[in-house]
Formats: structure tokens, C-alpha cells, sequence
């Protein structure tokens, strides 16, 4: 039997420091006619997503700076997010109905999670004055290897702990107020 030919490539840019994707069994190399296998596993079948695990178990420790409701929002954006880099298209309300919370609580864990990267906002998918975020691909991601690869090429690094929110401006008082 005549030995394999082995096919040798880069793990990493040296220029740039870059790591690339590596397909250790060619099954994602392109032309390949592979039909997509979706995991089915009883009694909960469907789709199953990409996650960081360093990355979770920094926001789920009690000191990464987000509390009990932003990691349920998080779990929340995991499971409920469409395929691929698409935003949630809920409103908080919906949200917060959904998981028997305030409007406000679903806002500030949003807000959180987006200041930390986790979340990032999908502009182009606004109606109106209502935003969309989805999950940071970095961070998780519901599809094949390589569409999270395309699809982290513009998101951020998410951090642990997030950044503080902007101090809010203080309201100058009035003579009124004052006496």
C-alpha cells in the first residue's frame, strides 16, 4: 500500500501572530459535498452552539463583575439566538415576560453584557428606536466552524470583568430646587 500524501500547512501567521483554523480531517475543506449532520438526542433534539468555555467560566465566577440576571440573559441570548450571527429579534419586554422579570432588569443585564462584549449590537437590524443584539461569536456561536470564523472577523473581544458603566451627568439644580 502506498503511503498517504500528508498535506502541511500553517498553524500560524508568524508575521502577525494570526492562528488560523486548523482542519485536522478535512471536513470542512471547500468543495466538500458532506451533508450536515444536526445532533438529535432525545428528549431535547436541535441545534447546539459553539461555546467559549474559558470565557464562561470567568463570567460565571462570583467575582467577574456580572451578576446572577446578566448570566441569565446571557443563558437566555445561548439558547434562544437564531443560527449564525443573527441578532435576537425580541424586545425586552419580550424578554422579561418570557423569563418573569422587569423590563428594567432585561436592560441593564443587556447593557452589562454588551459594555463586556458579550452582547454586540446589531445596527443595521434596528426598527425604530428598538435595538437588536446578538451573541458575540467569540464568545458563542450556532453553526459550522467555518462561518464562526468569517463571523468573528468584526467582533470584539468580550472582557471579564465589564468595563464600569458611564457615570450618568448630574442635573444642575434650580433656585427652586435649592431653597
Amino acid at each position: 500500500m502506498p503511503p498517504r500524501s500528508r498535506t502541511t500547512r500553517q498553524a500560524a501567521d508568524t508575521a502577525s501572530g494570526e492562528i488560523y483554523q486548523l482542519e485536522i480531517f478535512g471536513e470542512e475543506e471547500a468543495g466538500s459535498k458532506r451533508e450536515v449532520v444536526r445532533y438529535d438526542w432525545k428528549p431535547y433534539p436541535g441545534r447546539h452552539v459553539n461555546l467559549g468555555k474559558a470565557l464562561m467560566r470567568q463570567v460565571w465566577d462570583a467575582e467577574s463583575g456580572y451578576n446572577e440576571k446578566d448570566r441569565d440573559i446571557l443563558g437566555y441570548y445561548i439558547s434562544h439566538s437564531p443560527e449564525g450571527a443573527e441578532p435576537l429579534r425580541q424586545t425586552f419586554k419580550q424578554i422579561a415576560e418570557k423569563l418573569g422579570v422587569s423590563e428594567t432588569k432585561v436592560s441593564k443585564a443587556v447593557a452589562n453584557l454588551h459594555r463586556g462584549g458579550l452582547l454586540l449590537e446589531s445596527v443595521a437590524d434596528r426598527v425604530g428606536k428598538v435595538k437588536f443584539y446578538r451573541l458575540n461569536p467569540r464568545a458563542g456561536y450556532d453553526g459550522p466552524a467555518v462561518r464562526q470564523v468569517e463571523a468573528v472577523k468584526d467582533a470584539r473581544f468580550p472582557v471579564v470583568p465589564p468595563p464600569q458603566a458611564p457615570a450618568r451627568p448630574r442635573r444642575a439644580r434650580t433656585q427652586k430646587e435649592a431653597s
